[in-house]
């Protein structure tokens, strides 16, 4: 059915800035509250109270931006100003159309993944481009006589006993880097935002390299950690029984060169001002990504 053509049937319709009328969705709602760092409890409950109070007021067709000033009285009244605010710059984000692209790095077993996938149902990005993936489609055109650090995992490459120890690893993160920002700036090419996600998303590597991009890419890297060693030995513990083919016993039995890679990734961050952040807090983690977007688009005069 075309978007313009919904049916009479009782429920709340939203006429947006295209003209076209769309029924109310809660779901697409409370998504678009998360960007505040909200819980996805308070997101619901939220969406759920605003479809409430318009139904309960009478309302049955309602304008795009009268459901803007409508949701952002909820939020003021129920979440506070700031988290208002932050709504509205995030709105603001979203139409000046410059591709977004959310870096995710760090060593293994400290829930990049997680973090990434939740982030992008925050941020309401469709795109997860994990290094590990670009890895092995390179292995596939570059054959190891070629690039041999590229054929090699990343734990066999941590040479302890060497002057250079990580020169190996940094050589494959290069590789694997290079490849996965053409891959970004083409998605950017295309206007679409895009989480990056990997230990091969060497802290600062991405900024310098896409920067340039004609479109403008509004870049923000962060560098997760687990600061906690025993937590971080049980993260993989607990990856070896439930995901036994992300082979969490090998990261078990390779844990000093992981605990050593996390601090060599450290030492690049803290090179390149990339941010260091453990996965404690998704809240706190969205509101300094979608802090640091409006910033840098120019919305941050509506953020408190």
């Amino acid at each position: 059915m075309p978007r313009d053509l919904v049916p009479d049937d009782g429920h709340l319709v939203v006429h947006d800035r295209a003209g076209a009328r769309l029924p109310f969705s809660q779901g697409v709602m409370a998504t678009s509250l998360l960007s505040t760092g909200l819980a996805t409890s308070d997101a619901y409950r939220l969406a759920t109270l605003l479809y409430e109070e318009l139904r309960t007021g009478g309302t049955r067709e309602i304008e795009a931006d009268e459901l803007v000033e409508r949701a952002d009285a909820l939020l003021t009244a129920q979440a506070g100003p700031a988290v208002a605010a932050r709504w509205r710059a995030w709105l603001h984000v979203k139409r000046v159309q410059r591709p977004i692209v959310v870096a995710i790095g760090g060593a293994p077993g400290v829930g990049k993944s997680t973090i990434a996938t939740r982030l992008a149902m925050r941020l309401e990005i469709t795109h997860i481009v994990t290094t590990d993936t670009i890895r092995e489609v390179l292995r596939t055109v570059i054959p190891s006589a070629v690039l041999p650090e590229l054929h090699a995992s990343s734990f066999e490459l941590v040479r302890h006993e060497t002057a250079l120890p990580f020169s190996g690893f940094d050589r494959q993160s290069e590789a694997v880097g290079a490849a996965t920002n053409a891959v970004v700036a083409r998605l950017c090419t295309e206007h679409r935002p895009s989480v990056i996600e990997g230990i091969h998303a060497a802290p600062g590597f991405l900024s310098r390299t896409i920067s340039g991009h004609p479109t403008k890419p509004i870049v923000i890297e962060r560098l997760m950690v687990e600061p906690n060693v025993e937590l971080h030995r049980q993260r993989l513990a607990h990856r070896s029984h439930a995901e036994p083919l992300r082979r969490g016993d090998r990261g078990l039995a390779e844990f000093p060169t992981i605990r050593a890679i996390q601090a060599h990734l450290i030492e690049q961050a803290e090179a390149n001002d990339v941010t260091v952040v453990d996965s404690s807090g998704l809240g706190e983690l969205t509101q300094s990504i979608v802090d640091e977007i409006v910033s840098s688009s120019g919305g941050d005069d509506d953020v408190t």
